[in-house]
């Protein structure tokens, strides 16, 4: 089945640099820079199409070569983008993006024309939404357009992949959420507990299921994975890996985790593969450059 994805496109600005630099400091970058397609959404949508699950892809592009870029390089990826606007009165978003020489990054958005994604566009694409099996949300667009595409997810049964980042307020409600994605910093963020140990995330789940989420997957970084449910507690460890650029691990572990639900594996399944998918994802350059397959996957996972 298809899987809707509503989220950002940004044409993401890649500089290596030897650390991340502090307040103003002006650190000068490795070589030149480099020019990849980016985005939460975008690089969501891609991650589903590597994973062999089926994207359309509802967002928003300004009319401008970096809209060309981006379109051109999600439709070669196997993304559906029959519902993604071209905007006349906006640019497309750009991100900054710096890399150190551990892999680890800093980023800074210019949101451009995702902000300008709106409630009608997508009532527009709500048939998009009315067929999928899963519907996949961010937040680098209006939190008010996300929590309206999750609406009409409800309205026709289909289940929620919520990854909030970067983190709303801890206050926002979220509306009906079949899984919710956040990485430790962003669960702690929302939760106002630390993300310390199992009691600590234990808790933090029970918060998220007071507020109407079902199933509760918290990204720990090299530590791995956990995942809560009412009927499943589980650690994922960590797939060893030499990191050389972390950009969109995040994004790649939804797409991944959004086609392996639409397949029908169990949830604990799922987001190992999906773990697998984003280790894999750390060891080369790129958010969207650096997709592995689902082939490349699940040999890897035989391997590990």
């Amino acid at each position: 089945m298809t899987i809707a994805i509503v989220g950002s496109t940004n044409i993401d600005l890649a500089i290596r640099v030897p650390h991340i630099c502090e307040k103003n400091e002006t650190v000068i970058g490795s070589g030149s820079y480099e020019i990849f397609g980016g985005g939460k959404g975008a690089n969501q949508a891609a991650a589903v199409a590597a994973a062999g699950g089926k994207a359309s892809f509802i967002s928003k592009v300004g009319v401008d070569a970096f809209g060309e870029q981006s379109m051109k390089g999600l439709i070669d990826a196997g993304v559906d983008c029959s519902h993604v606007i071209r905007d006349n009165n906006s640019a497309t978003g750009l991100a900054a993006i710096l890399v150190d020489q551990n892999g680890d990054n800093a980023i800074a958005v210019a949101p451009g024309a995702n902000e300008a994604l709106t409630i009608d566009d997508i009532n527009a694409a709500e048939s998009v939404i009315a067929d999928a099996s899963h519907l996949v949300v961010q937040l680098e667009v209006p939190f008010d357009t996300v929590r309206h595409a999750m609406k009409l997810a409800a309205k026709h049964g289909t289940a929620v992949i919520f990854n909030p980042a970067p983190a709303p307020a801890a206050n926002e409600e979220f509306g009906p959420v079949t899984y919710f994605t956040p990485n430790e910093v962003e669960a702690a963020a929302l939760a106002g507990i630390p993300a310390e140990d199992e009691n600590s995330l234990d808790k933090i789940s029970a918060i998220f299921f007071d507020r109407g989420v079902e199933n509760v997957i918290i990204t720990l970084g090299a530590r791995g994975c956990f995942v809560r449910s009412a009927k499943e507690r589980i650690f994922i460890d960590p797939y060893r890996v030499d990191a050389v650029d972390t950009t969109g691990a995040g994004d790649t572990f939804n797409g991944f985790l959004a086609a392996a639900l639409s397949r029908g594996e169990a949830l604990g399944q799922a987001a190992k593969y999906a773990c697998a998918a984003a280790a894999l994802s750390v060891t080369r350059h790129g958010a969207r450059t650096n997709l592995p397959t689902h082939d490349e996957v699940t040999d890897f996972m035989g391997r590990n």
